[in-house]
């Protein structure tokens, strides 16, 4: 019976990603194409501002565009799922009011749903990785381990917004904004280098950083993650600290969800 509720769980969840993506992108006209437009415009405004602008050069040795581009698809990955899957309980709030449905799941298929696009977006960056002479490597086998890692964390984050967005519903717009300021305060945008030594090391308190980085060095700096083993380390603390925390919330608040939403 177990194994039976576990199947019939996982075949719910199935069916919630695929509709919650076929609304979110495919509901319209022009479909699937909303999902890259807004990335494609930033990452044009950008590599506009930064090469033309600024004239940036080469980071460590590597064309800037194609540094840049790998730390972006990361970083609009992190910030769609994280948004979407904060106000997925609220969203699919007649899920946890009708049905007897495991409401952990709920981040899942937003995390999920937003996945379709991250991977279409790797696809199409590895396109322009060959196209402009920088073809695949061994390192790049490491793609996976960062994917996942990237999942992790965006899920353990979710998980506990999640769960604040239900009795804090302004917690969106809080949300939104700690996005932004990821944004630059992530090195994405910016090389961690730059920072005088004394300040760097608190760049990598951030774990989406070791995700960034991770993403940059297995396709341009042919680096291995076992290298920096006390980055991955601290990684893995952290993310497993935050999921660890995110389930207990579940636990000690869905059966206040209903009386709530």
């Amino acid at each position: 019976m177990h194994i039976f509720d576990e199947f019939k769980q996982l075949t719910i969840l199935t069916s919630l990603v695929r509709s919650d993506f076929q609304r979110r992108y495919l509901g319209t006209y022009f479909g699937v194409f909303w999902a890259f437009a807004a990335p494609l415009a930033t990452i044009g405004v950008l590599l506009f501002v930064f090469n033309v602008g600024f004239r940036s050069g080469p980071i460590n040795g590597v064309r800037f565009d194609l540094w840049l581009v790998s730390g972006l698809i990361v970083w609009f990955y992190i910030s769609d799922a994280i948004i979407a899957g904060s106000n997925s309980i609220i969203e699919y709030s007649f899920l946890v009011k009708k049905i007897q449905f495991s409401t952990e799941l709920l981040p899942v298929v937003k995390i999920c749903s937003s996945l379709y696009v991250h991977i279409v977006s790797l696809i199409l960056l590895f396109a322009l990785y060959v196209y402009v002479g920088s073809y695949p490597t061994i390192y790049w086998l490491q793609i996976p381990y960062y994917l996942f890692a990237l999942v992790v964390l965006v899920l353990a984050i979710s998980m506990i917004s999640s769960v604040i967005q239900v009795f804090f519903r302004d917690f969106q717009g809080v949300i939104s904004i700690l996005m932004q300021i990821g944004l630059w305060g992530t090195p994405i945008l910016w090389d961690a280098k730059i920072l005088p030594e004394r300040f760097a090391p608190v760049v990598y308190f951030n774990p989406a950083s070791y995700i960034i980085q991770g993403y940059r060095d297995a396709l341009l700096f042919n680096t291995w993650f076992y290298d920096k083993p006390s980055q991955s380390i601290y990684f893995w603390m952290v993310t497993l600290t935050l999921l660890g925390m995110g389930m207990f919330l579940f636990n000690r608040t869905k059966r206040d969800f209903a009386d709530v939403l």
